[in-house]
């Protein structure tokens, strides 16, 4: 039944994109786009990581353009907030670490406004643009986490936020805008995470544990609805390791742990490397949990379902 559902679920999409073949054309119903505005995410450091051991060696880079539609002759500022997301609470004692049983997390701040004068027309879009640098060491400032600083750990998050404001008051932003202008169409987020990393000289050497669980019982589909790959560790050696459930709907491509509800993986990470890249391909349907462990036995990430494609950022401090 699960397939039939999802074959109904995703119908209304299908015929979006069958009705939109035609690059150049607007998500926005005509008789709203001069309404509408969007901050376009041109480029983007990725992955965007501060160094909890020395943040202000650390920063975020973003490059956006602002499309009011109107020739820019609404655009007036950006507003750029931050906000701490405490992905490490831990009231089971699941971790070694004794510092983690607050929650954190911070609401947004604003950072700074940037007047719509400060962007500059580009020559490729005719359309201003603007490259947001944002140091590790001034965010947590801005944050004022203060004596909580111990308790900020590896695979927490400092969110940014960017906010479009118009001339006559409107605000465009990731918390009133839909998945049109937040998708592939406009690339245009309104939100970036920069998660907070301890570097270490070389991964630590080891067999680490990646525990899964698909809500469902039905495998994993991560980047499309029959499947996709699983969670893919490549090493500074040029080898790649990946590991998941297998998904009934089609034969994987990689050594799957043969279980649709839950199970368990061993990635080993051998001595002597420089670096060892972990990322999740997607959660296609909402219902993927998985959480690593170190051979030190310390949880080092924790992922509920839904959570979207990027790097694993392994929480490393405690190593």
């Amino acid at each position: 039944m699960k397939k039939i559902n999802k074959l109904f679920l995703y119908l209304p999409l299908l015929a979006m994109v069958l009705g939109c073949t035609d690059e150049d054309k607007n998500p926005f119903p005509l008789d709203i786009l001069e309404q509408a505005a969007v901050l376009r995410t041109i480029d983007l450091v990725s992955p965007a990581n501060i160094n909890k051991s020395d943040p202000s060696g650390s920063e975020f880079f973003v490059e956006i353009e602002a499309d009011d539609f109107q020739n820019s002759t609404r655009f007036s500022s950006m507003e750029v907030y931050l906000s701490l997301v405490d992905n490490f609470v831990d009231r089971e004692g699941e971790t070694e670490t004794t510092l983690d049983d607050e929650d954190i997390s911070i609401a947004d701040v604003l950072l700074t406004t940037i007047p719509a004068s400060e962007f500059t027309v580009s020559s490729e879009s005719g359309k201003p643009r603007y490259r947001l640098s944002i140091n590790g060491a001034d965010a947590i400032s801005t944050l004022n986490i203060g004596d909580n600083l111990p308790r900020l750990d590896g695979g927490d998050i400092i969110r940014v936020r960017l906010a479009m404001i118009l001339e006559d008051g409107s605000v465009f932003t990731s918390t009133n805008v839909n998945g049109n202008v937040t998708g592939q169409f406009f690339a245009s987020g309104f939100r970036y995470d920069t998660t907070v990393v301890c570097i270490l000289p070389s991964p630590p050497a080891g067999d680490y544990t990646v525990v899964m669980e698909d809500s469902y019982g039905d495998g994993w589909q991560t980047s499309g609805g029959g499947g996709g790959p699983g969670i893919t560790v490549t090493l500074s050696n040029g080898d790649e390791i990946q590991v998941g459930l297998c998904s009934p709907y089609e034969t994987p491509a990689y050594d799957c742990t043969d279980n649709v509800s839950s199970g368990t993986a061993i990635v080993t990470i051998p001595e002597g490397l420089t670096s060892a890249d972990w990322f999740f391909p997607g959660d296609f349907y909402a219902e993927i949990s998985f959480k690593i462990y170190a051979p030190s036995g310390n949880l080092v990430a924790s992922y509920g379902p839904g959570s979207g494609a990027g790097p694993i950022p392994l929480n490393l401090c405690n190593e």
